[in-house]
């Protein structure tokens, strides 16, 4: 790398006054929009973006959802209720439910009436769950091999004319729309059976719930601590979001922080896409852009923050540096030392 007083030119203070603005201005960009996603009144979910994302690398988005289209939440199978009856299920819900009944019982020390109660809770909810399955049975299979049909018609035609795209746009949301039916019916059971399952442990529990996973919405790894791959997404855009923001803003390893932000903010771009053509467009209330939106903006600005020792102007960086960081770039990269 080259010197940057090798160079005829030097930063100002006026010029410098102004970068650390902007590095703390887009810091304080960052940090608030984590923060907000804390806000339970929010409502954030990575889900709401990723899931309507445009262009060449929608479908690697898609993909990042678990089960987006619900079609393995809605399996249906045949199961031998506690008669020995053959019943219809949803089998992923089923099979959660179950396994959260074994964890509640475990986990609580319930009294012989307790555990009566539950054991009755538990049956209602199982008994609506198979009613529910039978009733729609039909419905689900019809719609699945109407997915099916689209998703090969659209693998077939290549056709990116404006009508083309508005018209698989809107046959994709039609479909989700009615999976998301069942499934929000199915969540709402779920919800319903773990919060009269709390209940019985405390009334202060009552309205509890979350807890209960399918296996397509299932973290890779199992742990004690996010038992949802959404959640664990959702989570790491929220703690990166204000990790990056709060660096930026002291001027902490500003120049990582910057590169994360950029990473983000690459993603932000191919999911809107702000190219002319492309459906939907991009809503107005936001701006009019073509191919240059504000992300792209920010993102030219945090690249030019990351090629310049930003984070030592009026930063923690610049005690990183000459407490130990210049001793080292010394030793391994001597032209970095001057930079």
């Amino acid at each position: 790398m080259s010197n940057i007083n090798y160079f005829p030119f030097r930063f100002g203070f006026v010029a410098i006054v102004l970068l650390v603005l902007l590095r703390i201005a887009i810091g304080w960009h960052f940090f608030y929009e984590g923060l907000h996603k804390f806000d339970p009144a929010e409502g954030f979910s990575a889900k709401g973006f990723l899931g309507v994302a445009k262009g060449p690398t929608a479908e690697l988005y898609y993909n990042m959802l678990p089960d987006l289209d619900g079609l393995q939440r809605l399996e249906i199978e045949s199961v031998k209720d506690a008669k020995g009856k053959e019943r219809k299920t949803f089998i992923a819900y089923e099979n959660a439910w179950n396994e959260f009944y074994t964890r509640f019982l475990d986990r609580h020390t319930l009294d012989e009436k307790q555990k009566i109660e539950a054991a009755n809770i538990f049956n209602r909810y199982l008994e609506s769950l198979h009613d529910g399955a039978t009733d729609v049975e039909k419905d689900v299979e019809a719609f699945k091999k109407s997915k099916e049909r689209y998703e090969e018609t659209k693998q077939i035609l290549r056709n990116d004319t404006s009508f083309e795209q508005k018209r698989r746009w809107d046959a994709m949301m039609k479909y989700r729309s009615e999976a998301g039916t069942w499934i929000n019916m199915l969540d709402g059971m779920t919800n319903g059976l773990q919060s009269d399952l709390a209940r019985l442990v405390s009334p202060q529990l009552a309205g509890d719930n979350g807890h209960i996973v399918t296996k397509p919405e299932k973290v890779w790894v199992p742990n004690p601590c996010v038992q949802s791959q959404m959640r664990l997404m959702d989570l790491a855009v929220m703690y990166g979001l204000s990790a990056i923001g709060l660096c930026m803003m002291l001027g902490f390893c500003n120049r990582l922080a910057c590169l994360g932000g950029v990473a983000f903010l690459v993603n932000v771009i191919l999911t809107t896409w702000p190219v002319p053509g492309v459906y939907p467009p991009l809503p107005t209330a936001v701006g009019n852009f073509m191919f240059v939106s504000k992300d792209g903006v920010e993102l030219l600005a945090m690249l030019l923050l990351a090629s310049l020792p930003a984070g030592r102007w009026a930063g923690l960086d610049y005690f990183l540096w000459h407490y130990g960081g210049k001793q080292l770039a010394k030793k391994f990269c001597p032209a970095c030392a001057e930079i």
